[in-house]
C-alpha cells in the first residue's frame, strides 16, 4: 500500500481546517514545517487534562498517535498527496503532564508508530523531542508538530 492509501485506511475523518488564520505548513526550499496538531478526531478531543493524573498513559499514547493522524492529513491536504516525503525528518511532541509525570517519552511512541506504519522505517524513522509542559490548546493533552523532507 501506498502511504496515502495507509492514511486512508486508519483516518476516519479530516480534523482541517484551522479555526485561525495560521498557515498549516510551510514550504522551504526541500522541507516542510507542519504546525502543532491537537489529538482531535471527528471534532472531538480524544481526550482533556494533564497525562499522569486526569488521563493515563494508553490514552494519551492515542492522543499522540491522533495527532500524528492530523499532522499527515494536513499535510496531504494542502499538497494533494504524501509521495513526495523522502523523509520524516523531526517531530515535536508536546506533553500536558501533571506534576510529576516523566514519561513524556512513552507518550511520544505513539506518534512515532504512526509514521512508522504510514511511512515504513526508511522513510517514518525521525529524530524526536517529547517535552512535558503546564497545558495546551483546548486543553488537549497532547500536541505534534514535524518536519518532512521533500
Amino acid at each position: 500500500m501506498t502511504p496515502d492509501e495507509i492514511l486512508d485506511s486508519i483516518s476516519l475523518t479530516v480534523s482541517y481546517p484551522l479555526a485561525v488564520t495560521l498557515k498549516p505548513l510551510a514550504k522551504l526550499e526541500n522541507g516542510i514545517y507542519v504546525s502543532g496538531q491537537v489529538a482531535m478526531r471527528d471534532g472531538v478531543l480524544v481526550g482533556t487534562g494533564l497525562v499522569g493524573d486526569q488521563v493515563s498513559l494508553e490514552v494519551a499514547q492515542e492522543c499522540g498517535r491522533q495527532c500524528a493522524i492530523n499532522v499527515l492529513n494536513s499535510l496531504k491536504y494542502e499538497l494533494g498527496t504524501l509521495k513526495g516525503i523522502k523523509q520524516v525528518a523531526r517531530i515535536a511532541v508536546y506533553v500536558a503532564s501533571a506534576d510529576g509525570f516523566t514519561d513524556q517519552h512513552l507518550v511520544a511512541h505513539g506518534a512515532s508508530q504512526l509514521f512508522l506504519e504510514v511511512f515504513g522505517p526508511e522513510i517514518g524513522s525521525h529524530t524526536r523531542t517529547a517535552i512535558g509542559v503546564k497545558a495546551l490548546p483546548l486543553n488537549s493533552p497532547v500536541e505534534v508538530d514535524a518536519i518532512f523532507h521533500m
